[in-house]
């Protein structure tokens, strides 16, 4: 076999293409192979609208492709261009890279599974030999494509949290599909704004605001009234896990009041913050002991305890009374980190009862929240916050890669 039909059939072509000529350059030790493809002159060239053309004239292109072994590799080709009943000309697709591109297909997809597999875009840039920004616009390029062909119409269940997008006060919304387990919408910012930005995409894609049934979400005002503006079919679920977190840290606002009139219960706040039941026998007895000596501290502890177990009962609705019953006597224990706790909870009291009836957790929220700021530490932040959201969406909107990628 030739080595202009290897070098085809390495590629994939397909008539009318084939490789013309293979050469190597060694210039000032620059060592590259060029692949020079033509195709059989005289062959009908189909254009967009599907009609049969012949070639107008001819554009000189050069691609870069995959390393061949050690040494870079260039395809090089007169592309025909064909000239329409209008007039107008326009270029025919080749079938080795999309339009546009300065890059093969192969190795358009060798980048995009290299930051995939976790290498930064500038890691991936020195592996293939180009700069960091061209693989990121390479990303770019098929996250765009691909979430324009994203279809969101099925999407009854929504997520909604805030995570920090660089140091300070910056924040980005994030909306995810909680059934499909994907990020849909990413907005700037942690207000109603953002909460509309990041709407705003997933409506694009096809989200109809009357077939959202469920938003889970934590206690935040902005997102709440978020909800009830734009998403009026919907019912807030509040995020047990949010709940939770709010009562531990009620607990450890009371043993801060304590320690500051003792050092007994210096080094303590772990365990106040730890459930009774991940307690080795030692720390149980220190626990039990400080409860009596500290009947403050003791109270707002067991309501701790209690307020916990009540979330894991099967039956909606002892559940709910249980959880009356909880606020009643939070209210009443006279410890305001506990009383102020208890009055968020009772105005706020649908979207908690509701948690019964769904078992909806921001659990899956929480987990993208950590891999998006795994993401923002591999590539040691981004002064480009859109590259960031681009990022976002490639390693957790489960994107489809274009078709072609996988001629």
């Amino acid at each position: 076999m030739k080595p202009e039909e290897l070098f085809a059939l390495a590629l994939g072509l397909r008539a009318p293409w084939f490789i013309e000529r293979v050469e190597f350059s060694n210039e000032d030790g620059h060592q590259a192979l060029h692949l020079h493809v033509d195709y059989h002159r005289g062959t009908d060239l189909v254009g967009r609208d599907g009609l049969k053309y012949k070639a107008y004239d001819h554009r000189r292109r050069t691609w870069r492709h995959l390393n061949f072994f050690q040494h870079e590799c260039y395809l090089h080709a007169d592309v025909p261009r064909i000239q329409q009943e209008d007039g107008s000309t326009q270029q025919i697709e080749v079938p080795w890279a999309i339009e546009g591109s300065s890059f093969t297909l192969l190795f358009d997809a060798f980048a995009l599974t290299l930051c995939q597999n976790g290498m930064s875009l500038s890691a991936a840039g020195r592996f293939l030999g180009v700069d960091g920004r061209v693989v990121g616009r390479i990303i770019t390029r098929y996250v765009e494509q691909a979430l324009e062909n994203q279809p969101l119409d099925q999407v009854t269940v929504m997520g909604v949290d805030e995570t920090s997008s660089r140091k300070g006060h910056n924040y980005l919304t994030i909306l995810t599909d909680m059934e499909q387990k994907k990020v849909v919408g990413v907005g700037q910012g942690k207000d109603e704004i953002a909460f509309v930005e990041a709407l705003s995409q997933t409506t694009k894609r096809g989200v109809c605001s009357k077939k959202v049934e469920t938003v889970v979400m934590d206690l935040s005002p902005a997102y709440k009234s978020s909800v009830r503006n734009n998403l009026s079919s919907a019912e807030i679920v509040f995020d047990r896990f949010h709940l939770e977190q709010m009562v531990s840290k009620a607990v450890d606002e009371v043993r801060r009041q304590e320690a500051s009139k003792t050092n007994e219960l210096k080094k303590t706040k772990y365990l106040w913050l730890r459930n009774a039941s991940s307690l080795r026998p030692q720390q149980l007895l220190e626990v039990n002991f400080l409860c009596h000596t500290y009947p403050r501290l003791g109270r707002a502890y067991r309501l701790k305890e209690w307020f916990k177990e009540i979330w894991n009962g099967s039956d909606p609705a002892e559940a709910t009374l249980l959880m009356t019953e909880w606020i009643r006597l939070a209210s009443k224990s006279k410890i305001e980190p506990i009383n102020r706790v208890a009055r968020s909870f009772r105005a706020h009291w649908n979207g908690i009862v509701k948690y019964f009836n769904t078992r909806l957790t921001s659990g899956f929220v929480e987990r993208v929240n950590l891999k998006i700021q795994e993401i923002k530490r591999l590539a040691k932040g981004y002064r480009n916050m859109q590259n960031f959201i681009t990022m976002i969406y490639f390693h957790l909107g489960k994107l489809q890669l274009p078709t072609h990628l996988k001629r």
